[in-house]
């Protein structure tokens, strides 16, 4: 049974009964794509395998925090803050994320706000708005549960703020800046531990409004990108997004899911992208029937280096035979050794 995740139907919607912001937000929370951004954007996150990151999302309800497993979605904090008088915000996305070398899974390490902008013609400047995002986020965890009691200043959590803004001006068009705390000595040198000061750290990126769909690279940026502003059909999407980016559309509940995207139905690179399609369906057809060849080990080495994802996960996005595994994982070894990759 083929179960649709809650992005395919973003995806789907997003021209019709959905609005653009409504689109945006619901994406960012599916937690393929969130994953993705917390890899590329959040430092501590940066030597964590990919599949592993939902993770570390702190899944306790009596914090309002809670991974829908079923439909890949993200629920996170409160967005509404009214802690101050007569200045409520209501932030985007909200979540709390445990830190990698956290011994307790219930405990949050860093709160994670992640606002998506239209554009950025403002009479104002976002990047000004973001540092007061971040510094109501700090305040607002003293003397809450999940946040520190009184004077306890030591058990300030860091936070990220990530804007993306859709569209931009062609100077700032495919930049992605960093804005956090440094130490600068001013007098006699006298360093401090960086995880008392590191406690804010905000990232603005502005994806391009052109790319070029034939390269290799599949990064964050050209993932917003085929999101957000991307002039293509809801099929292409989802299509770029699952062979590319190795983020599925579907979940399997019994068995494989079947019927994935075939490549050679987007008029992207045809030659060289509808070459590895055949190639994995040839993949297929020899690890159930014959064996495997060194064209379905490069296939196979191919789609880890460009999706992220480990030699066994490529192996059941190929459907390849279980009793043959063994032998292509070591093959694969040794050839990635040898080149190494």
């Amino acid at each position: 049974m083929i179960k649709v995740n809650e992005l395919n139907e973003m995806i789907d919607r997003s021209s019709h009964n959905l609005t653009y912001d409504e689109y945006c937000k619901r994406s960012i929370c599916n937690k393929q794509i969130l994953a993705r951004i917390i890899k590329e954007c959040v430092s501590e996150f940066r030597d964590i395998p990919l599949a592993e990151i939902p993770d570390y999302i702190v899944s306790d309800p009596t914090m309002s925090i809670n991974v829908d497993k079923a439909i890949d979605k993200i629920y996170g904090m409160n967005p509404e803050d009214t802690s101050v008088f007569n200045a409520k915000i209501i932030f985007d996305i909200i979540v709390g994320i445990r830190l990698p070398n956290s011994s307790k899974k219930e405990n949050i390490g860093l709160i994670l706000n992640i606002e998506a902008q239209a554009n950025s013609n403002r009479h104002y400047p976002l990047l000004s708005r973001a540092i007061y995002y971040c510094s109501r986020l700090l305040a607002r965890q003293k003397n809450r549960p999940d946040g520190f009691q009184h004077s306890d200043f030591q058990n300030l959590k860091k936070v990220y703020s990530i804007w993306i803004v859709m569209n931009s001006n062609k100077a700032t068009e495919g930049v992605m800046n960093q804005y956090s705390i440094s130490e600068t000595c001013l007098k006699r040198a006298c360093h401090f531990p960086k995880e008392t000061y590191d406690k804010l750290a905000i990232i603005m990126i502005y994806p391009k409004s052109k790319y070029d769909m034939n390269d290799d690279k599949y990064d964050l940026m050209e993932l917003l990108y085929i999101l957000f502003k991307a002039e293509m059909t809801a099929h292409e999407k989802k299509c770029q997004l699952e062979q590319n980016y190795g983020i599925m559309m579907t979940k399997k509940t019994e068995r494989e899911v079947e019927g994935k995207c075939n490549l050679s139905q987007i008029h992207v690179d045809a030659g060289r992208k509808e070459g590895l399609a055949e190639g994995m369906a040839k993949g297929r057809a020899v690890g159930h029937d014959e064996g495997f060849t060194e064209g379905m080990i490069k296939n196979v080495i191919t789609i880890m280096k460009k999706t992220n994802q480990t030699a066994e996960q490529v192996m059941d996005l190929l459907d390849i035979n279980e009793a043959l595994r063994p032998e292509i994982s070591k093959a694969i070894k040794a050839q990635c050794d040898q080149n190494e990759i």
